[in-house]
């Protein structure tokens, strides 16, 4: 596992927001917002059953102390510190990685970093006699629990991660406060030189070409798969041979309707007949205007080989049995200039933005008294 994804990660939280400040319309600042901390919680909400972690915060064997580390005075408790390894190590299992026994206190120290900037940033901020509202906290919380299920799955993925309402609470505050000081001292700063919009549509051109679309049409014969959690073998059997039925009656069905196909039927009349895929079989079998990666692959191996106006062969998918038709190819096109315009200024306000506050946050920790015990 690479440590430089901590910090990777750790940036994509701390700036994520940003873009809001641009692009989005206050209205849907409370959901981004939640969004921004649901990665803490849904990344584990998938693994919540297992063993419970161990009650002894340890990294490589050792048990940690209490106090991880002191900003200005302040310390910071090692619950927060294990609340955060747990979240990121969550996270590299959902990328198919592995914190080794050797990394976990690097690991750890990168993550108390990131722990210390967001208390440096809160303390900072409340100087600033910047406050959060507690009706705004609870909004915020009141979002991400709406991405549960239930509250119970809720307060059982908070407790997984060695987390109660208390620390979600101070948690949430603190990414507000951040979002408070970025607008307060950061955002009134940020300043684009004349031309750079142009100049990074120029640059990029290929970034805002619309890919080619491909529209198309199908009719679906569907077919079903044998069930496989039978525990009888009189019945899996029955099942199988059940399941072969149909699907040979289904590609018998599939060949008729590709022979009146070939025999002058009309297309879309014969998917509004024929076809089984009911979201498309009204509409004459449309799929719409299709990118080889917004569909099948099975479609759209299919799909680009297709002139205009031809039908292909009958091929196979899980769904079932399909005939394509394309209607037409939509050539690839560049977005003029003035419609990617506000997108530009969004990108480029986000990058100074950040920038800026990098540097503003080098010289908070410049500035400050820390102190770090792991």
């Amino acid at each position: 596992m690479s440590i430089s994804s901590v910090n990777a990660g750790e940036q994509s939280q701390n700036y994520d927001i940003l873009a809001m400040f641009f692009s989005v319309p206050q209205k849907c600042q409370i959901q981004i917002m939640s969004y921004k901390l649901l990665p803490l919680l849904f990344f584990i909400f998938p693994g919540l059953i297992g063993a419970a972690e161990s009650e002894i915060f340890k990294l490589n064997g050792s048990p940690v102390p209490a106090v991880v580390a002191k900003v200005n005075g302040v310390s910071l408790n090692s619950t927060q510190l294990e609340t955060e390894f747990i979240a990121f190590r969550m996270r590299t299992q959902h990328q198919g990685e592995k914190i080794s026994a050797s990394e976990e206190t690097l690991v750890a120290r990168e993550l108390l970093k990131a722990e210390i900037m967001k208390e440096l940033i809160a303390q900072k901020a409340r100087s600033l006699n910047i406050k959060i509202t507690a009706d705004k906290i609870d909004s915020e919380i009141q979002g991400i629990e709406d991405k549960f299920p239930s509250h119970t799955a809720f307060i059982t993925t908070l407790a997984f991660q060695r987390m109660n309402m208390k620390a979600l609470k101070e948690k949430i505050e603190r990414t507000l406060l951040e979002d408070a000081l970025i607008r307060l001292k950061i955002a009134p700063n940020v300043k684009l030189r004349d031309g750079s919009v142009k100049d990074f549509y120029n640059k990029n051109r290929g970034k805002f070409a619309k890919p080619v679309l491909y529209r198309t049409r199908h009719i679906l014969i569907a077919t079903i798969s044998a069930p496989k959690n039978l525990e009888d073998d009189l019945n899996r059997k029955k099942g199988l041979r059940m399941a072969r039925m149909i699907n040979n009656e289904a590609k018998l069905k599939a060949e008729e309707v590709f022979r009146k196909i070939k025999s002058g039927g009309d297309f879309i009349q014969l998917a509004k007949e024929f076809s089984e895929d009911e979201a498309s079989k009204q509409d004459g079998g449309m799929l719409g205007d299709l990118h080889p990666d917004s569909t099948l692959p099975e479609i759209a191996a299919v799909m680009v080989k297709l002139n205009e106006g031809e039908t292909s062969n009958i091929f196979q998918s899980p769904f079932g049995y399909h005939i394509l038709k394309l209607d037409e190819i939509i050539p690839s096109t560049l977005i003029p200039f003035e419609e990617a315009q506000s997108d530009i200024l969004n990108i480029l306000m986000k990058r100074e933005t950040q920038s800026l506050f990098k540097k503003y946050l080098i010289d908070l920790e410049n500035s400050a008294k820390i102190e770090i015990f792991i």
